[in-house]
């Protein structure tokens, strides 16, 4: 699909995500060496025997490598960027400048090229320039404080996860950008944080202190903890199994399958069955009473699973209905046979040997992609090239439009995953109209946390986050009056999205094959957990399923004790960027074929592109990677330790020999030689951790953390919700922005992750009330006349 578009590449490590997004997409990725060596930079699992990443392996694939020094050969640089689309770099404003990469320079050079910065806080900033690396970028995002055992550290996904969400961020923003550049002709800078693309995994947790929520989502181990402490996580005879049992309208009917699935097996008793715990729990919070009952019954949930196998579990539990899925590790993974049914799996070489790695990240009805192969030997130089446009006007088309203005959604998405996806395009531009049911709320309304602490069915902070910007109607599709209305938005649509199990769009008759007979233009969006098709495309619940299916909850937690997992439905936060991406390169193919399509985004095998190293690792190294608390590969110390104060941390990365000299000054210790190297090191970090956590205890998290910024060392605060709110970074980003609620007046949602230069997004207001634009709606997008607006509302048609 973008196969008239080059981009000069000029990341290492997780940074690469974004070439590697767009290299499956068609574009033409260069990569040239960078001209200094960020400290992000992970190598290990290496190839056994030898020194080949497997990182390089993993995200080097599809495309050219040229051996160009930016310096030495400027001339053969600068010819590069005169014929680019795309430059992405991994530097602050200040080391672009001193490396001959600011902005300013290379748009002089080529008015119409896009250069896509991803750094650790962003451009600029008081924390622009600090050392980080993985850890102490997920520390700062508000994510890493979620997961984890109430009696230890938070703790982080071992395999590094901050730089991909940077990265695929990264490949959207990029293409937002392309969009705009088609009616202007200009280009403009991309500016992107790790620190903010992480906090989507915090799923809008971070905004409950912003807006006076007295709720303090804490960690426990598969959980959240509480009074009422949700337990996601269940242990079985072979391992664990990811089980939902949640509370409120949204949750009644599977809770009660549940149940009664104990019940018939003489595991809980009919009276225990037959109650709504959400309303019992409500009842017992409400009243003060003891909360033995609930206790007893996750007791007797959990004898039932380890009466029985994953298999076992998640085979009839499907059957039933039930919203459970095996937590898998990489070598479970690996023989799911809903992957290879899906065909999935993508064969490529590395050092002669034969292995698969995740596939498509979507299935594109008419522009299937073509899968890059391994990775392919530098060359010297590369072809010189045109751009894919045409060069600006002499007089620029300077436009105060967003880049999406006039682009038309039809919004089906619910819950998470897809309303951050389609927040998104509403926040550059997009109309977007989002279609609700007033019989059967969307699971994310009137979810915690609330404005000032008060619940309610508009009171939920993640919702109004998720949608803002949007217009939201409610509509029936199953009346008659009410599918015509929904027809007639799909005649006015560019774009459908949706995110419902397979049967539901084709049970109400609106499958992308009947829409297209209405709008061949259509472009459909549907993602959900296992994909459209295949013998898992039923599988019915949420991300925290797709995360266990796919080996993030193994991968995250204690060696020495049951996973935790990420914090809730993590593949919520990670495939609403693969959405956008796939999205904005059909809207591109759109516009030079004049054919919609539709796109089939499974969660689950998005998600899997930021496991590529553990997937090469097990076939390869037949080694399977496993949580490890806060450790990593190449990095000692490494790790989250207490501070003075109640739940209060701090996560240390001596990134080099040289931070790790500095860590030993700032502790006061004596230098010990050694310890000198990194593998030294690990053989000790039982021992360095002790030492240093008892150092870090006697301290405040910000006196230290200020203590290591200034010795050099990469250091973070583990930030939770109030952290967040007060963090200057944040603060200069204007990641928190102020949005208008209809009935609860401002709120505070969460800004835009990245930051287009000329261009940028524009968040006023907030999620919708449950219908609360039907009348605007139908009058001024559709235009019905007052006698037909009656005749809908009389229907019953809106509701």
């Amino acid at each position: 699909m973008l196969t008239s578009y080059r981009v000069l590449d000029l990341t290492v490590g997780a940074d690469m995500f974004c070439g590697y997004l767009l290299s499956h997409l068609g574009a033409e990725v260069i990569s040239i060496r960078s001209p200094q060596e960020p400290s992000n930079h992970p190598v290990h699992p290496t190839l056994g025997g030898s020194d080949r990443s497997l990182w390089w392996e993993a995200y080097a694939r599809g495309r050219t490598h040229v051996d160009l020094d930016v310096w030495r050969d400027r001339r053969a640089f600068d010819e590069l960027v005169l014929g680019a689309d795309i430059v992405v770099h991994g530097f602050t404003d200040r080391v672009a400048a001193e490396n001959g990469l600011a902005y300013e320079v290379l748009n002089d050079l080529n008015p119409s090229v896009i250069v896509v910065a991803i750094t650790a806080f962003g451009a600029s900033g008081p924390k622009a320039e600090w050392p980080a690396t993985d850890l102490t970028v997920w520390a700062s995002s508000g994510a890493h404080f979620l997961a984890g055992d109430a009696d230890r550290a938070p703790v982080r996904t071992s395999v590094p996860q901050a730089f991909f969400h940077a990265g695929a961020d990264a490949a959207g923003a990029a293409l937002i950008a392309l969009y705009e550049r088609h009616r202007s002709g200009l280009g403009q800078h991309v500016d992107v944080s790790a620190q903010q693309s992480s906090a989507q995994a915090a799923l809008a947790a971070i905004l409950a202190t912003p807006n006076g929520g007295d709720l303090t989502i804490n960690r426990t181990a598969g959980g959240l903890a509480g009074l009422f402490p949700i337990q996601l996580t269940w242990p079985c005879k072979d391992g664990y199994v990811a089980l939902t049992f949640l509370f409120g309208p949204p949750f009644t009917e599977p809770n009660k399958r549940l149940l009664n699935w104990l019940y018939e097996n003489g595991a809980c008793t009919e009276a225990e069955a037959g109650l709504d715990w959400g309303m019992e729990i409500a009842a017992m919070n409400a009243a003060a009473k003891s909360p033995e009952p609930y206790f007893a019954l996750c007791k007797k949930i959990e004898q039932f699973t380890l009466s029985r196998t994953q298999s076992e579990l998640f085979e009839e539990g499907l059957q039933r209905g039930i919203y459970i899925a095996p937590a898998l590790d990489i070598s479970g993974l690996m023989q799911e046979e809903h992957f290879k049914d899906r065909d999935f799996w993508h064969a490529i070489e590395v050092s002669g040997r034969d292995v698969v790695v995740p596939g498509a990240f979507a299935k594109f009805s008419d522009t299937p992609l073509k899968l890059p192969a391994s990775v392919t030997a530098p060359v010297l130089s590369a072809r010189s090239k045109k751009r894919a446009d045409p060069k600006p006007p002499s007089e620029p088309q300077k436009s105060d439009a967003p880049p999406l203005a006039g682009l038309k959604v039809l919004d089906f998405m619910w819950v998470i995953a897809g309303p951050f996806f389609t927040r998104v395009l509403a926040d550059y531009g997009a109309t977007v109209v989002k279609i609700e049911s007033s019989t059967k709320l969307e699971p994310a309304r009137g979810q915690p946390t609330f404005k000032n602490g008060e619940p309610g069915l508009e009171a939920g902070i993640p919702f109004a986050n998720f949608n803002a910007g949007k217009l939201g109607i409610t509509v029936d599709p199953s009346n008659p009056v009410g599918r015509e209305v929904i027809l007639d938005l799909v005649r006015w649509a560019d774009v459908v999205t949706e995110s419902f199990s397979p049967k539901a769009m084709k049970a109400w008759n609106l499958d992308y094959d009947t829409l297209r007979e209405v709008n061949p233009n259509i472009i459909m969006v549907s993602s959900c957990l296992m994909g459209q098709t295949g013998p898992r495309a039923k599988v019915p619940g949420y991300g925290n399923m797709a995360a266990a299916l796919t080996g993030f909850y193994d991968l995250t937690g204690w060696s020495d004790r049951s996973p935790a997992g990420p914090y809730l439905a993590y593949t919520d936060g990670v495939s609403p960027r693969f959405m956008l991406a796939s999205l904005m390169a059909a809207l591109d193919n759109r516009r030079r074929t004049g054919r919609g399509q539709h796109i089939d985004l499974s969660q689950a095998e998005a998600a899997m592109h930021l496991l590529v190293p553990a997937i090469l690792d097990y076939q390869l190294n037949d080694h399977v990677w496993h949580r490890d608390g806060n450790r990593d590969l190449d990095l000692c110390p490494h790790g989250v330790y207490p501070a003075l104060g109640t739940d209060s941390w701090i996560a240390i990365a001596c990134q080099t020999d040289r931070a790790w000299s500095a860590l030993q000054r700032a502790l006061g210790w004596i230098e010990d030689e050694a310890l000198a190297t990194v593998d030294a090191r690990r053989l000790r970090q039982d021992e360095l951790d002790q030492r240093i956590g008892e150092w870090t205890v006697t301290q405040d998290a910000r006196s230290i953390e200020t203590i290591l910024i200034d010795a050099g060392i990469a250091a973070h605060v583990v930030q939770n919700s109030a952290e967040c709110w007060t963090d200057p970074q944040l603060a200069h980003r204007q990641h928190f922005v102020r949005a208008e609620h209809s009935s609860l007046g401002d709120l505070v949602v969460e800004g835009s992750r990245f930051k287009l230069s000329r261009t940028p997004a524009d968040t006023q207001l907030a999620g919708p009330e449950l219908g609360e634009h039907n009348v605007h709606v139908l009058e001024t997008i559709l235009g019905y006349e007052p006698d037909r607006l009656a005749d809908v509302f009389a229907s019953m048609a809106m509701e």
